[in-house]
This record gives C-alpha cells, structure tokens and sequence, in this order.
C-alpha cells in the first residue's frame, strides 16, 4: 500500500476543471483548493510503480502547473498477502486510458 500527499497547483480560473479532471483519476482525493489555484490531494495505490504513473497522470491534466510528491507512505505486504495489478498494455495513464479497444491483464504477485 502505497499513500502519497501530493501539493497541484494549477491556473486559478482553472481550478475546479482541474479537480474534476483529478478526481477521475484512480486513487487520487482532492481535500482543498485555494484560491490561488494550490491543491492538497492524496493519492493512494497498491505499488510504487502505480504510484509514479498516477502522479504523472496528474502532472499531464490539461492547466496543472505543477504537481510534487510532498509525502510518501510505503507499507510492506505480509508474506502470504498478494496484490492484484492492473497491467495496461496501451501505456496510457491510470483513469485517462481508452477504454475503446483495451485489454486489461490481472498478474497476482506475492511479496
């Protein structure tokens, strides 16, 4: 498990098109929005490889500025847990894939 707190900050007459734009993305939460346009957010994921893409999906939201990793939480998976992970073949990020055409591939992966 995976949690990250990431600051945004986007055009302010942008802001709330960017949120929702954020909030579609898989495992990310927008907690506030100034009105300079900064946003506090978490993003949350099963991996540190999902965590990096979904923090580049935000960065490429159309009026995002900037996004930073101000925050990070790696929690180890016990010995016989698995985690399931969504592999996506069309290198698209996580939430702004095209759901047109892809194919999802499960891989269970053990500690």
């Amino acid at each position: 498990m995976n949690i990250s707190g990431v600051l945004v900050h986007a055009r302010p007459e942008r802001a709330e098109a960017v949120k929702q734009q954020l909030i579609k993305i898989p495992g990310v939460e927008v907690h506030a929005i100034s009105p300079e346009g900064r946003m506090v957010l978490t993003i949350e994921t099963e991996h540190t490889g999902q965590m990096a893409d979904t923090l580049v999906a935000c960065q490429n939201v159309a009026h995002v500025l900037s996004a930073t990793m101000i925050y990070h939480h790696d929690e180890e998976l016990d010995e016989d847990e698995t985690v399931s992970v969504a592999i996506n073949p069309s290198g698209n990020p996580p939430g702004l894939e095209n759901k047109t055409g892809v194919d999802w591939n499960v891989q269970e992966a053990s500690k």
